[in-house]
């Protein structure tokens, strides 16, 4: 039991991290702009950290979207066909899937290591490039994942599952 809590903690840490990171983006916008407005003494470095935060809520939240099956979806025309062909379309559409996150990926990539490859630091805080857009890559790696996971979850687990409750429920 304890073995399954941990490994849902870890399978929803992209989640936990993503719902921390909204939470600090509202505190601090808030606490920027009473500093801002109220004190007139704008903090110098909030613009930055807001990006980088929310750079990291988009990729990481989007990997918890493609395993829970959140992202958007126009299901009616599939829903109408017969159910062999939407079955056959909702394949078709896992597989587009995949090679939009792949070529994304590849692109994420591409982009990331030619920011490893120079000196460039952020303009405020001085961070490292390769630092602050870290959530880029892993993000795009985590999203494949999930998709995968999903498609896994609807697809295979979903028919091995079907066979054993007939036997449950004839018994």
């Amino acid at each position: 039991m304890r073995k399954k809590k941990v490994l849902g903690v870890l399978g929803n840490l992209d989640l936990l991290v993503a719902c921390v990171l909204v939470v600090w983006l509202i505190c601090l916008t808030c606490v920027g702009v009473l500093k801002r407005y109220l004190f007139r003494d704008p903090i110098a470095w909030m613009e930055e950290v807001q990006l980088l935060s929310f750079l990291s809520v988009v990729f990481l939240g989007g990997s918890a979207a493609f395993r829970t099956g959140s992202h958007i979806a126009i299901e009616i025309l599939v829903d109408a066909l017969p159910k062999k062909i939407g079955a056959l379309i909702e394949r078709v559409d896992v597989l587009l899937q995949l090679l939009i996150l792949v070529y994304l990926f590849m692109q994420e990539m591409t982009y990331y290591l030619q920011l490893a490859g120079t000196t460039k630091r952020t303009d405020v805080l001085r961070l490292p490039y390769e630092v602050a857009y870290i959530a880029v890559p892993i993000g795009g790696v985590l999203m494949i994942i999930s998709m995968l996971f999903g498609a896994y979850q609807k697809f295979i687990a979903h028919k091995t599952a079907e066979p054993a409750e007939k036997e449950a429920s004839d018994t």
